[in-house]
């Protein structure tokens, strides 16, 4: 065997020798190295101070930019000392982009130029072949793209032109792009239809917000309709409401026919209206009473209907009630619970409650506006309320003004698609109520309110019960709950998009149920840095859009606070408050000081659990990478974090067997323990961890059955 393993060195040392000599000889090629080829670029620039660590130092003018001090070459990545990326997002630079500096890089594989000033017609980026993923969003890019754009781009796998200028059709070479994943082209002012043929193996698209026309392709209905939004003659299916192309300019000849047919209708209209005046003469009173009548009617209130998410609405005067404008606003910040009148209306617009999820029964708007009633907190997506109808039966309604980015029809579709989903650690609404400025969400009430409350607030017994396998089994929860989602809504930017422990809520056993989730497509662009917690992922904060790796990115962060029972200042708008996890977590992993990481109180009684704890900090790390492309994919997440768990348990079930508990002693003594440093640990501690977090003040009373429930 020695011989073959000599052979096999031999081979692969003799493979990156020659590896190298090709590299360097296309650089040679080019007729510059990559200290000349970066300096060109830079003088491509306009407003490149941002640059100025991109300097030639050395006497002989070189100095490479992959040596060990290239942290000094902002946003030059390299790997195995050769340039594979540049990440020159929001940076302000201007000017052009000289592709043929690029193209010195031959193993160059990912640019992002996001969020600066570069205008005029795209670069042809596709001379570069082996590129794998191109941001180039939030620019002011303008023209079409070239017909063969994508023709020699086999190798792209993510690319973003969304919030430009770009015009033309969309390129039917499209097609050859074999292994794009990613595609977006929002916000810009694309026309004609969409190419018959999709990429093969195309998971993510959004083409909403452009002016394209005609009938979505059979090959693209996979994504949901909310990515093709805004797109005024783009369609599913062509209506007479709704037609699928534009109509052809009128004539002058047309239009003068049109007039003078619709004067001639006019006028007889007008005819057969005096003929019916002078044939039917109503007496004064009944005039004046008619009047009135038009009067009251104009001055009444709109009544609510109940009804099915795929019925049509019922106009009955059983379900007479309070207007959905006014829903539970009459509460405004009462702490008492109250009754709502039916003849106590408001004078706002209403609608109907549409039930989209009957496994807690079917009811109307009339029942919350009759139900007892609380405040409980606001959060991101606005207020909540707590309502107990005269069923028995509890509910939340979240009220937002903020979900206003999709039409009317897109947000029906969506809130249907919503209501019918069903997972064990899912919580999915039961009905809502459309308004243009305002929507109303109902969920069911859970009790024992969320893991941040659980976490952070004050009620001891929760959090002493919250021991290491119980927060297994919420970890694990969480990540199934997400999983799912990625696969159920892989067409939308982040599938959950507000993941956090506030909308973690806890089932009787703990199991974790996700609240909130596949918001990201209705809530305004404006809005969603300040609602959507996956709005804050290091790569969304430096100007990249939001994408699936956001919610892999807020997995790691309740990881993170389940293993360390610390409050995040990530979930803070200011990061003021709180502890900064990811990076506490991340240098304290690379420095060998993980065991300092985790919650006392669960140190306390589980020492022998800290490999287990180690393993799955490890997998909460990789998940905040600041890198999205090193972060792990959602479905590889979820099984790593599957594994850990269960051999956490198993080692768990093992001590408890032989009787030894935690440390030497017996189960029960174990639990014991757990849960008195649990205790100990939320008296101590609790009201420091909680003064940042923006639920619910803790000065109210802990017997209060509402408090901590989760609020976006």
């Amino acid at each position: 065997m020695a011989p073959s393993h000599h052979r096999l060195s031999l081979f692969l040392a003799v493979a990156a020798t020659i590896a190298a000599a090709l590299l360097a000889s296309v650089a040679a090629e080019n007729g510059m190295n990559d200290v000349e080829a970066l300096m060109q670029l830079k003088k491509s620039f306009t407003n490149s101070s941002s640059l100025s660590s991109w300097l030639i130092t050395d006497k002989d003018g070189n100095r490479s930019p992959c040596a060990p001090d290239s942290h000094h070459w902002h946003g030059v990545v390299c790997s195995h000392g050769v340039v594979t990326g540049l990440r020159l997002n929001g940076l302000k630079l201007g000017g052009t982009i000289e592709v043929n500096s690029l193209a010195s890089f031959p193993r160059l594989r990912s640019i992002s130029f996001a969020s600066n000033n570069f205008s005029g017609p795209l670069p042809a980026f596709h001379q570069i072949k082996a590129l794998k993923s191109m941001y180039l969003s939030n620019n002011q890019f303008t023209g079409s793209i070239p017909d063969d754009f994508f023709v020699n781009l086999s190798h792209l796998k993510k690319l973003w032109l969304n919030d430009n200028q770009l015009s033309g059709s969309i390129p039917a070479s499209i097609s050859q792009a074999t292994s794009l994943l990613e595609l977006r082209l929002d916000r810009n002012a694309f026309t004609g239809e969409l190419p018959s043929v999709p990429p093969p193996a195309l998971k993510s698209l959004n083409v909403s917000d452009n002016d394209l026309e005609g009938v979505v392709p059979e090959a693209f209905r996979k994504f949901d309709a909310s990515r093709f939004a805004g797109n005024e003659y783009l369609c599913f299916v062509p209506t007479r409401v709704k037609p699928c192309k534009r109509e052809q300019p009128v004539t002058s000849s047309s239009r003068r026919a049109i007039m003078v047919l619709a004067t001639l209708l006019l006028s007889a209209f007008v005819m057969v209206i005096a003929l019916h005046l002078c044939s039917s003469q109503p007496s004064s009173s009944r005039r004046a009473r008619k009047l009135d009548m038009e009067g009251l009617e104009e001055k009444s209130p709109e009544y609510v209907a109940v009804k099915k998410a795929s019925s049509t609405p019922q106009k009955s005067s059983s379900w007479l009630g309070r207007r959905a404008g006014s829903s539970l606003g009459g509460l405004g910040h009462r702490r008492a619970a109250s009754a709502a009148k039916v003849d106590d209306l408001s004078s706002r617009s209403a609608g109907d409650l549409v039930m989209v999820n009957e496994s807690k029964g079917v009811f109307g708007l009339t029942d919350l506006m009759k139900a007892a009633a609380e405040v409980i907190g606001s959060g991101g997506l606005g207020s909540a309320y707590k309502a107990v109808m005269a069923n028995g039966v509890a509910v939340v309604v979240k009220r937002s003004r903020d979900m206003n980015r999709a039409t009317k029809d897109a947000f029906e579709s969506e809130m249907k698609r919503l209501g019918a989903m069903r997972h064990a650690n899912l919580l999915p609404p039961l009905a809502y109520h459309y308004r243009k400025d305002e929507k109303l969400l109902v969920y069911e009430y859970i009790p024992k309110g969320s893991l941040l409350y659980v976490l952070h607030g004050d009620r001891g017994m929760d959090y002493a019960a919250l021991d290491w396998p119980t927060r297994l089994k919420v970890a694990v929860g969480v990540a199934r709950g997400t999983a799912f989602l990625h696969t159920a809504l892989a067409g939308h930017e982040a599938p959950h998009g507000n993941l956090k422990s506030a909308n973690v809520l806890l089932a009787p056993d703990f199991e974790p149920l996700l609240v909130d989730f596949g918001f990201s497509s209705l809530i305004s662009h404006m809005q969603s840095p300040n609602s959507l917690f996956a709005y804050r992922a290091p790569e969304c904060a430096a100007g990249h859009p939001v994408s699936a790796m956001a919610d892999v990115y807020c997995l790691g962060v309740v990881l993170l606070e389940l293993l360390t029972g610390k409050f995040p200042a990530q979930y803070l708008q200011n990061a003021k408050g709180g502890t900064d996890l990811v990076v506490w977590a991340t240098s304290a992993m690379a420095d060998g000081y993980e065991r300092d990481l985790f919650d006392p109180a669960i140190m306390a009684a589980w020492k022998f659990a800290l490999p287990d704890m180690t393993r799955l900090m490890q997998v909460a790390v990789d998940c905040v990478e600041t890198d999205l492309e090193k972060r792990p994919e959602m479905k590889e997440a979820l099984v790593r974090v599957e594994e850990v768990v269960a051999t956490a348990l198993a080692t768990v079930r093992e001590r408890q067997q032989d009787g030894s508990g935690s440390e030497g002693m017996s189960a029960q003594s174990a639990d014991s323990a757990s849960r008195s440093s649990h205790a100990s640990y939320v008296r101590e501690g609790s009201i420091q961890r909680m003064a940042s977090v923006g639920e619910r003040s803790l000065r109210r009373g802990s017997n209060d059955p509402s408090y901590g429930y989760g609020i976006s």
